[in-house]
């Protein structure tokens, strides 16, 4: 029985005795069943190598977006032609982006005019958006992704109202749309119970 060891691909013929007790090839990786290392795929680090007998190892598919139409997004961006952070406009040479408020997930199926059915485009809700600095994941688009900036402040009453409802609450909103305040809260608790 051919057994393959992962992620070097090296390869031995172990008897069904032997295969019950580990196997270790010279660069000390455990040998597998090549069927079962079939089935379950290699590792991360060996995927889309070939093997020592040639076969290829298939990569993971990535998931694939739904379609978004970004018409009026895109046309509350250029109307405003500036980074609400930052202040600096299209002219400046960083490209103007429209970044999620609370996140893509709360993009919501177009409607067909005709029959009220649920299309599989996604609809970018210009409430649902801000203009944002960009290249991403730099600029103020990045930092506003990742959390690493407080964008509150910088948002419209409609936004805010949006951000809400898509949150689920106010509290869970302010959580998403403050996160440098929120976390500076936890720590404040938690050195206030220690008793520092």
């Amino acid at each position: 029985m051919l057994h393959v060891a992962d992620p070097c691909g090296c390869q031995r013929d172990i008897g069904t005795t032997k295969a019950r007790e580990p196997q270790h090839c010279e660069h000390g990786n455990l040998y597998r069943y090549a069927k079962a290392l079939g089935r379950s795929g290699a590792s991360s680090a060996s995927e889309g190598r070939t093997t020592r007998a040639g076969s290829r190892r298939r990569k993971p598919t990535q998931s694939k977006q739904p379609k978004r139409d970004w018409t009026d997004a895109r046309a509350k961006v250029e109307h405003e032609h500036c980074c609400r952070i930052c202040k600096k406009e299209a002219a400046s040479g960083r490209p103007l982006e429209a970044a999620h408020v609370l996140g893509r997930e709360h993009d919501e199926p177009k409607v067909s005019g005709v029959t009220g059915e649920p299309l599989k485009e996604l609809y970018v809700h210009p409430d649902r958006i801000f203009p944002a600095c960009g290249p991403f994941p730099g600029g103020c688009h990045g930092d506003a992704e990742y959390r690493r900036i407080n964008v509150l402040p910088f948002l419209t009453l409609e936004e805010q109202l949006q951000a809400v409802r898509d949150a689920g609450g106010i509290e869970l909103a302010r959580i998403r749309l403050a996160p440098v305040e929120h976390r500076e809260e936890i720590e404040t608790s938690a050195y206030q119970r220690t008793g520092a």
